[in-house]
């Protein structure tokens, strides 16, 4: 063999041993961008989750908003009527919108209800959550 040839051997052996670790480095920058995407995609499922439990939360609190207002519109409307009628039992805030009784005797004993479609309801049970 020439020295020519040996030298073209030797430069083609350098060309792909260089080669060779141009692909090794790459594969492992991919490697390394992968597991920083997979990282950053494992965040956004935890906001996500958190996101939706604050959206639940808000939900639960617009339905207590809504129950109390409805509790404070019924029971103007009953004090109206109330004021014209003598029939009409004035209700005290005796339950929490959940129907928890909440009179100081905690017995709700003819304590007015609200009821569906806005009725009004007295008991004489006396247990202290009155079904």
């Amino acid at each position: 063999m020439t020295t020519f040839e040996i030298t073209i051997i030797m430069l083609l052996t350098i060309i792909m041993l260089m080669v060779v670790i141009l692909v090794k480095t790459a594969i492992g920058g991919f490697h390394d961008v992968w597991q920083q995407l997979n990282a950053n995609w494992e965040q956004l499922r935890k906001i996500e989750t958190h996101t939706n439990f604050l959206a639940d939360i808000s939900r639960q609190l617009d339905n207590i908003e809504d129950n109390i207002l409805d509790d404070l519109r019924d029971i103007r409307i009953a004090q109206e009527l109330g004021k014209t009628s003598p029939n009409v039992p004035t209700p005290l805030p005796c339950y929490a919108p959940n129907g928890i009784c909440t009179n100081p005797q905690m017995d709700c004993i003819n304590c007015p209800k609200r009821g569906t479609g806005g009725t009004w309801s007295t008991s004489t049970n006396i247990s202290k959550n009155d079904e």
